[in-house]
């Protein structure tokens, strides 16, 4: 159980409605539906009565109660020991995926350190949907996220202020057999491909499937694995279980090894932006120095 789950069904609970219930806790209405489902296996029983008007059953109202005073009760805890904790100068509270984290966030901490100077910075890691719903509830200043249609949707543009800091590519990987070849080609036709898939909840999923879909002699891709981790997807593509689109930061270790092979020519490869988001109007000294600096890198001092 999610403590955010907790948090979705007390907001549904209050609306009476899945479609602003969602809007209010910025998800969307497909992912908010799945997480009150979650909570219902997890408390074994149905909650909500999904007609017009929505009303909880028996088991809700009871339930709301509880969660209700269970919420109160951890984020009183939660406001004690922040209070009673030692604060950081200058600290930035920053809320990334765990490749980004791994891959791209300690070239860009130094590289920021040295134009604006030092800062502490207190990173937490998890799915995209996750880390803009932490910004949008203010629990993190900064959200470095990749950029795709999928996460401008997630994100009211007109409350954040975002700069584009990076390019980042996807590229087809795959093993390489005894004779040192790539195990998987991207060939053209009717014969299955085995491919491991992104999971919805990854950013990056509908960035490749766009991709393909335009792709004009595009290969038979059969999905034999699925994970909603890019590691993960990583694991099995070291084992030659497929072929598999991932980001060129985290497989340059092992291309560079050659442990795995880029397959196909560029036309198979995506890029795309590496964003970070903030909330507007909200003042942070690193911040507000992060984005002048990256004005005057551009040359727009306005």
């Amino acid at each position: 159980m999610q403590l955010r789950w907790l948090e979705d069904f007390v907001e549904l609970a209050r609306t009476r409605s899945f479609t602003r219930a969602a809007e209010n806790r910025f998800v969307t209405h497909p992912a908010f539906g799945r997480r009150i489902r979650a909570l219902e296996e997890w408390v074994g029983t149905q909650l909500v009565e999904r007609s017009k008007p929505l009303e909880l059953t028996a088991a809700g109202t009871v339930f709301l109660d509880a969660a209700t005073n269970a919420l109160d009760i951890l984020h009183g805890a939660r406001t004690q020991l922040q209070d009673a904790a030692p604060t950081l100068e200058n600290n930035l509270k920053i809320a990334t995926g765990r490749t980004l984290a791994a891959t791209f966030f300690p070239d860009w901490y130094d590289e920021a350190v040295s134009r604006i100077g030092f800062f502490t910075a207190t990173l937490s890691t998890g799915g995209a949907e996750e880390a803009i719903l932490r910004l949008a509830a203010g629990e993190v200043d900064l959200l470095i996220v990749y950029s795709s249609a999928h996460t401008r949707l997630l994100i009211d543009q007109e409350r954040y202020d975002w700069l584009s800091v990076a390019r980042e590519v996807l590229v087809p990987v795959s093993a390489l057999d005894a004779k040192g070849r790539a195990t998987y080609r991207l060939a053209a036709g009717p014969s299955p491909i085995p491919w491991l898939a992104f999971s919805r909840t990854l950013t990056l999923r509908a960035v490749l499937a766009r991709h393909l879909a335009e792709m004009a002699n595009r290969p038979t891709l059969k999905p034999v694995y699925q994970a909603d981790s890019y590691e993960a997807i990583l694991a099995m593509a070291r084992r030659g279980a497929g072929i598999a689109w991932l980001p060129q930061r985290l497989v340059a270790d092992d291309i560079a090894r050659g442990t795995l092979a880029i397959v196909g020519g560029k036309e198979w490869q995506i890029g795309f932006d590496i964003a970070l988001y903030r909330r507007r109007h909200q003042p942070h000294p690193v911040l507000d120095a992060i984005w002048q600096s990256a004005r005057q890198a551009s040359g727009d001092d306005a």
